[in-house]
């Protein structure tokens, strides 16, 4: 599954559900129903998954454009942030509800059979593709673009750590801000096991008045003609909306541009990524379930 294809399936499913027009849809996205996976998991089951909040940018090698109309390398670098003022407290970025018997060391008893919670001090990921925003009813096949796949990387504040090769799976078409991830822990905890689950996955942009997720901002009167109150924090620094987000989207498929503020380069450069919560503002009614560890 191309990265174009969830962006452009996110643009369709959102102005359909505002009444807009379409943009191009694409092809090979799962569909799911409440409650299931979109991808078969065979005999293995979930021994744990891990919940956090990311910001990060998608490039090419020169650093002048983002996903847009032009097919290219694309890298794509995210960390992770403090969701709550709880994390906040704990110095962490995130955390993972792991079974010991998959892997896992140390950590805080649950009390639910071998779960032990482990907090995210360090979460990040680096990852590379070759893609352009072009819909599949315009390019239902090119053989020489790649999903974004690379590499995974979460340290925990007990010092432990894990590392991970993953890939982007697919664009979930029943949540239209939801991507599954596939992959395998190389080193540390958890090492061996499959990694699974899903993230939301949507464009944002540089709020200086931004929070903790979710936090409402404050307009900025010295900015004349922009409302940040419309905006909704997704993390310290960066906000999103409904109308930046599908803008964005719409922009990044029909290539008219870099509609929002951005990094000021063309084409979509500033993502946020989440589990265990649902994207802000958007109001779609789905809550990605985090990155899971499989068994």
């Amino acid at each position: 599954m191309q990265l174009k294809s969830k962006i452009a399936g996110s643009a369709m499913a959102m102005a359909l559900a505002l009444g807009m027009s379409a943009a191009p849809a694409f092809a090979g996205a799962p569909v799911v129903a409440t409650g299931e996976v979109a991808y078969d998991q065979g005999t293995m089951s979930s021994r744990g998954n891990c919940s956090t909040i990311a910001i990060g940018t998608i490039l090419n090698g020169a650093k002048t454009s983002g996903l847009g109309l032009t097919e290219q390398a694309l890298t794509s670098s995210s960390k992770g942030y403090a969701r709550n003022s709880t994390d906040v407290s704990a110095a962490r970025v995130g955390q993972c509800a792991v079974e010991t018997s998959a892997g896992f060391s140390g950590g805080t008893p649950t009390g639910f059979g071998e779960y032990v919670n482990k907090d995210v001090a360090k979460f990040g990921t680096k990852l590379t593709g070759i893609s352009d925003c072009l819909g599949a009813a315009l390019e239902p096949v090119d053989l020489d673009e790649r999903p974004l796949t690379g590499k995974l990387s979460i340290g925990f504040t007990d010092a432990s750590k894990l590392d991970a090769y993953i890939r982007i799976q697919g664009f979930d078409t029943a949540a239209a801000d939801k991507v599954w991830l596939t992959g395998i822990v190389a080193k540390g905890e958890g090492v061996g096991t499959t990694i699974g689950g899903n993230v939301w996955f949507n464009p944002v942009t540089k709020i200086k008045g931004a929070g903790l997720y979710g936090t409402a901002i404050v307009d900025d009167v010295k900015t004349v003609g922009f409302d940040e109150s419309t905006f909704t924090s997704v993390a310290p620094g960066y906000a999103t909306s409904v109308g930046f987000t599908i803008g964005e989207a719409i922009a990044c498929s029909t290539g008219t541009g870099d509609v929002g503020l951005g990094y000021g380069v063309p084409g979509l450069d500033l993502i946020g990524l989440g589990g265990g919560s649902a994207f802000p503002s958007l109001g779609l009614g789905s809550t990605a379930a985090g990155i899971q560890f499989l068994l």
